[in-house]
């Protein structure tokens, strides 16, 4: 199944988990100068905005930024960046709380990029192998990773190398996520 697909479901499943915890659709701190085409409705308390994922432009992709940074990012990773825009989702992996990131608009997906770019950059001083990161834990300086060489989604201290393959591939990753 593709990356795209299973990334559907994933926000489905969240939506409906979200949606029976707090009778609304997943919500985002509502901002006017920062409007996303996953918006739905008008904000809540003038302070939230409820969401639900929007497809992405076609011509959005991660390749342009791969070539400039001479790697090549899995497929897999740049199905998960440029598929939706949407509020990140948060979940559970092997008891670790887990937040997803996704882009909110097509400004947060060029910023996505630039913060991309540093990560690599980081991690090419520090002599480490490449990866880019995919989310956040509930400890500030751990994160999610995809391993560029190999595809495999890791846990990673910030300036650190990857210490623990939570799945072979993102597809699999994302399969085990649950709410």
């Amino acid at each position: 199944m593709a990356i795209n697909q299973i990334l559907s479901q994933l926000h489905e499943n969240f939506a409906v988990h979200y949606q029976q915890e707090h009778q609304s659709l997943p919500c985002m701190y509502y901002d006017p100068q920062w409007p996303s085409p996953c918006e739905v409705g008008e904000p809540i308390d003038d302070e939230r905005i409820q969401w639900q994922a929007a497809p992405q432009p076609n011509e959005n992709n991660l390749q342009q930024l791969a070539m400039a940074l001479e790697c090549a990012f899995p497929t897999a990773l740049d199905e998960y960046y440029s598929s939706f825009f949407a509020g990140n989702i948060v979940g559970t992996i092997e008891g670790h709380q887990v937040e997803l990131l996704q882009a909110w608009n097509q400004e947060d997906y060029e910023r996505l990029q630039q913060n991309i770019t540093g990560h690599v950059l980081m991690k090419r001083k520090l002599k480490q192998e490449e990866t880019v990161f995919i989310g956040l834990t509930e400890q500030d300086d751990l994160l999610l990773s995809v391993k560029l060489n190999s595809g495999e989604v890791c846990l990673e201290y910030v300036g650190k190398p990857p210490h623990h393959v939570l799945a072979p591939d993102l597809a699999d990753f994302l399969q085990q996520v649950s709410f």
